[in-house]
């Protein structure tokens, strides 16, 4: 007999990354798995679901399984399962039992309020097997509660269900959830949801389109102070092993607080084991910050912030054309 699986953890627990390499493992024996994920969750895009980590999949709407053949699949994953209605559960359960397919959900537990989602109740009145996917509060204690996080501070009242990644949510352990407080410093990896920050990436590059070119194609940084994002970086590899670090900014407000040299300390200690050097494109203003970390000048681009990439117009400098190029050799 088929069973029906409850996968719940806080956020950032890695259940997206899990529920994707449960359906990789299936294809990789030659069976099928279907992805199912509810509607009202876009963030990743239509049909699509996305991981922190940066696996995503194609995905259906639970909506739209009842005009699915199922007898063709092994298992069904189903992933922010929190999502859930009372008769959407029911439909699961119908699935395990009367068409011995296997049903794993993934989702939360409960919601910023410590209130259990509809979808999260039924699951955990129904499900065969419940199964915890442990992560970590920023004290090292194991994370259980899921914090909206708002200008810094930690919500206790709003809409149960407001769709968010880091930008907006992050997971605490009972006390520090109960006290409402954040990690002092925390710096994480932003993999979905990077254009959240476009205000502090404009910080460092005033053009949009600029941005666009490196964005996706890169890995960022983010780093905040009691929750609130006040520094990122974006680092690329454009050849291997030479790293560039393509943004590095702080917000106005927070500027001479030393953030911007502890996030650039903490990439470089990341990507040192990685390859032979990082390598950063700046204005001669900011050249003396980075020869404080042993970067040493390599070279110009001339004219490189004139029209052909940039509108002068975007800058405070208006005499700006040129960029220097820097390199940390490791």
């Amino acid at each position: 007999m088929a069973k029906l699986y409850f996968r719940y953890g806080a956020m950032g627990s890695s259940k997206t990354a899990n529920a994707i390499m449960v359906q990789y493992n299936y294809h990789e024996r030659g069976q099928n798995a279907l992805m199912i994920k509810p509607r009202l969750d876009s963030r990743d895009g239509e049909r699509i679901v996305g991981s922190r980590s940066g696996l995503s999949a194609p995905c259906v709407y639970m909506e739209e399984i009842d005009g699915i053949d199922l007898s063709v699949y092994n298992c069904i994953i189903v992933d922010e399962a929190q999502f859930l209605t009372k008769a959407q559960v029911a439909r699961l359960v119908d699935i395990a039992d009367n068409s011995n397919i296997p049903v794993i959900c993934y989702g939360l537990r409960a919601d910023f309020q410590g209130n259990l989602f509809e979808g999260s109740t039924w699951l955990m009145a129904w499900a065969d097997t419940i199964e915890e996917i442990k992560t970590v509060c920023w004290c090292g204690r194991k994370a259980t509660c899921n914090a909206r996080v708002i200008d810094g501070k930690v919500a206790r009242e709003g809409e149960q269900i407001v769709l968010g990644g880091n930008e907006s949510y992050v997971a605490l352990c009972r006390r520090h959830w109960a006290r409402g407080e954040l990690a002092p410093i925390e710096v994480k990896k932003i993999s979905t949801g990077k254009r959240a920050y476009l205000s502090l990436l404009l910080e460092a590059d005033p053009s949009e389109a600029m941005i666009d070119n490196y964005l996706d194609r890169s890995e960022m940084y983010v780093l905040a102070a009691k929750g609130k994002p006040v520094s990122e970086a974006v680092i690329g590899e454009p050849e291997p092993g030479v790293f560039e670090l393509y943004n590095l900014a702080t917000e106005r407000s927070e500027r001479g607080k030393g953030y911007a040299k502890r996030l650039l300390n903490h990439l470089i200690r990341m990507y040192r084991p990685l390859g032979k050097r990082l390598r950063v494109g700046t204005s001669a203003d900011m050249m003396e910050f980075y020869e404080k970390f042993g970067f040493r000048h390599v070279g110009t681009r001339k004219d490189f912030f004139l029209n052909e990439n940039y509108d002068p117009k975007l800058f405070d400098d208006p005499g700006l054309r040129d960029m220097e190029v820097l390199e940390l050799e490791w």
